[in-house]
């Protein structure tokens, strides 16, 4: 950078002129980077940030600033900076009131003491929230005297206009903010243009460092690449040299891909040595069984896009004991992960169900949910249409069909696919239009936990595919679950019982894109590619030769990355930057139009994602009802929601998150009792919320009578010794 543009030379005449260009340079990348359907533009949310939220906060604003606001300020780092994809995540996942609070008590003692790193020290202690993110919340309180830490800006005044590793904590701002003070009291301007000069000065650096569009890989990166794949290469230490064909490089040419600048989020050094020791003495065979499963991933991949919707397995529920539609449909939903049970209860029924809900709500003080100030997915467990439809014996009888296709790899393992226990979740009303309630593709269950010996580890879950032996991984094998801690760190939204299947009765005709579901459909491929994606790295970023198998090496020292996966934050999240063999915007498909009363169930590891936008012209309405077995670890919760349910308190796993009513719904009026459970399920119904005991001697084996035994003393201690002794009888809940 030329000398007399560093800010202790800068002249105001420069800076000024610098600063006037701001807005077209902003207008400009706006323009190129579009926005999608629903979402708003970076020229949109850079008028919010320095302009709505200055506005409104700068001049001693006494409301405090929301959880929405605070997202939309996240919004515009994420697309004005670099972009981290679980970022947003962990922001949203704040409890509103805590937000408010937490930044309300920073401002107050700002403005009384004019400490910054004091007030970002109290910020940070949100989650997903770091120095420099505070700094953006804080800035719009002061945009004269609190700098932003943006990359630019940090370039520019710490580093002399010098691209240099940034490590993001207080002392780097601390000593960003000193230089920014300086420049503010010599030439008399304030941070908030600052920020847009550095903005300025290093993009256009970069722009006159590579001429021409930068979304065109150039032609000597594109004969690089070519040439370095039509060469002899040495050997590598973990194998595979071979040269691609001529029809691979055709197919390549035409999906010219590259990896643009995911910027993955380094984690402590701890998981480099869990990288390290999960594929320690078998390298070679790791490697291997990498290059395989890109062979397959591309084939699939194309096998997918050109069947669309129609790859998504269905069956009508009338069908489920019809031996050779059986067949079929099981070995699809086994390969592919995830279908759809047509029909499992008449569309009235469904149709009431969510009346009997909207009811229940209308006659009872208002229920928190999501989004805040329009709820659409609601804090609700207890309403009449979510108890019968939990009880419903057909709504069981699926469970049952579908959990059947798991199986214990282990044949002493304790878990019993034959008694289905309820899982109480929320009720989703989505309404037209609606985009606060989209997801981008990810897993649920667990997020670095994959990786962790403490994790997924404990059970030995996918030991073949860290072998190197991804073809014998088996999805399906119930016994590698039961020893599984998937939240390791207390995250949100993280589920305590074990679900073979997340699923969700559809309570209105929902058509693809109109808030409905995408989903990955190829379980095996995935799950292998997500787990070994981190020890692997691209040898060059771009170029037609980008997703070949000779294109990406084994890390001989593995660092701390794994792709899409934060401590703490519950879910795995995938892209297509940080993960492109998957080619997401291929396989990523919507599932068929479903009606009232279809179920709609994937498995644990599924890739899915929410649409972006409700485009349909009515609500999205579903009741999610997972598919749970009978295991000592779901035993012990359903012991724990029992209790709620006859309280009328939140389900345990929301009972603590924030969101839900102190009270839920104890002083409700409707809402349902034991015997309400029993009308709508009889004694199935009952055992499945842990209301009856189950008949020990009806096991299928000694296996399940033990599992039946064990669950029965969890469940009625006072009635059945954990011993094996029966106590006295008494009367039944």
């Amino acid at each position: 950078m030329d000398q007399s543009l560093l800010s202790d030379n800068i002249s105001l005449e420069k800076f000024n002129e610098l600063l006037s260009r701001y807005d077209s340079l902003i207008e400009s990348i706006s323009s190129a980077k579009g926005a999608k359907p629903g979402q708003k533009s970076l020229l949109e949310l850079d008028h919010f940030r320095y302009h709505d939220a200055v506005t409104q906060f700068s001049d001693k604003a006494k409301r405090p600033m929301t959880l929405d606001e605070v997202k939309t300020l996240v919004d515009w780092k994420l697309r004005h900076g670099k972009f981290r994809p679980t970022l947003m995540k962990l922001v949203s996942s704040n409890d509103e009131e805590l937000v408010e609070r937490t930044i309300q008590e920073a401002v107050e003692d700002y403005r009384v003491n004019l400490d910054a790193p004091k007030a970002l020290d109290v910020i940070a202690k949100l989650r997903g929230i770091g120095p420099a993110t505070a700094s953006l919340l804080l800035s719009v309180y002061d945009p004269t005297g609190v700098i932003f830490f943006s990359d630019e800006a940090f370039y520019w005044l710490c580093c002399n206009g010098q691209k240099s590793p940034i490590k993001y904590n207080a002392k780097e701002y601390k000593e960003l903010g000193a230089v920014a003070q300086a420049l503010v009291k010599r030439l008399g301007v304030a941070a908030l243009d600052i920020e847009k000069v550095a903005y300025v000065l290093m993009k256009e650096e970069i722009s006159e460092a590579t001429p021409g569009n930068k979304k065109a890989v150039s032609t000597s990166d594109v004969k690089l690449a070519q040439v370095d794949s039509s060469k002899k290469q040495a050997k590598r230490k973990t194998g595979i040299s071979a040269e691609p064909s001529d029809h691979q490089m055709a197919v390549m040419a035409v999906d010219f891909l590259s990896l643009s600048d995911p910027d993955p989020i380094p984690l402590s050094d701890r998981f480099a040595k869990i990288k390290r020791n999960l594929i320690a003495c078998n390298e070679k065979a790791v490697a291997d069984s990498f290059y395989r499963l890109l062979g397959h991933l591309r084939k699939e991949a194309d096998r997918i896009a050109a069947a669309g919707s129609d790859i998504i397995p269905t069956i009508n529920y009338l069908d489920i004991h019809d031996p050779s539609k059986v067949a079929v449909f099981r070995d699809a939903l086994k390969k592919r992960g995830v279908g759809i049970i047509r029909r499992v209860v008449p569309p009235n029924v469904a149709l009431s169900w969510k009346e009997e809900t909207q009811e229940y709500l209308r006659h009872n003080p208002p229920v928190k949910g999501i989004p805040a100030h329009d709820p659409q997915l609601y804090e609700l467990f207890w309403s009449p249409g979510q108890v019968r439809a939990r009880a419903d014996s057909r709504l069981l009888e699926v469970q049952r069909f579908v959990m059947n296709i798991w199986h214990p790899g282990n044949e002493s393992a304790l878990v019993s696919s034959n008694h289905p226990v309820a899982y109480a979740d929320r009720i989703r009303v989505r309404r037209p239009g609606d985009t606060s309630l989209s997801s981008t593709p990810h897993i649920d269950n667990g997020s670095v936990e994959r990786w962790e010996p403490d994790g997924y580890g404990r059970a030995g879950t996918y030991a073949k595919i860290f072998q190197g032996r991804w073809e014998e991984y088996d999805p399906w094998d119930s016994s590698t679950r039961l020893g599984v801690t998937s939240d390791l760190y207390n995250g949100a939204g993280s589920c305590s019982m074990f679900r073979m299947f997340q699923g969700w009765l559809s309570l209105s005709s929902i058509l693809p894109g109109a808030g409905s579901l995408q989903a990955c459909p190829m379980l095996q491929l995935t799950t292998a590619y997500l787990l070994l994606r981190p020890f692997f790295s691209p040898r060059f970023k771009s170029g037609p030769n980008f997703l070949h198998e000779n294109n990406w090496n084994l890390h001989v020292a593995q660092n701390s990355v794994i792709q899409g996966a934060v401590p703490g934050c519950g879910i795995q999240e995938l892209s297509e930057a940080l993960h492109p063999h998957l080619r997401l915007d291929k396989t990523m498909v919507p599932i068929p139009r479903v009606d009232p009363g279809d179920y709609v169930l994937w498995h644990p590891d599924t890739v899915h994602a929410a649409d972006a936008i409700n485009a349909g012209m009515v609500d999205s309405s579903v009741l999610y009802v997972p598919a749970c077995p009978l295991t000592q670890t779901n035993a012990l919760y359903l012991a724990r929601q029992r209790k709620a349910f006859l309280l009328g308190d939140p389900a345990p796993d929301f009972s603590e998150s924030g969101h839900a009513r102190a009270r839920g719904e104890r002083e409700y009026m409707g809402r349902p009792g034991v015997q309400d459970v029993n009308d709508a399920g009889g004694e199935e119904g009952l055992r499945s919320m842990g209301l009856l005991p189950w008949d020990e001697k009806r096991g299928t084996d000694a296996v399940e009578r033990e599992l039946l035994r064990q669950a029965n003393g969890i469940l009625f201690p006072d009635r059945f010794d954990m011993m094996g002794r029966r106590g006295t009888k008494r009367g039944g809940l």
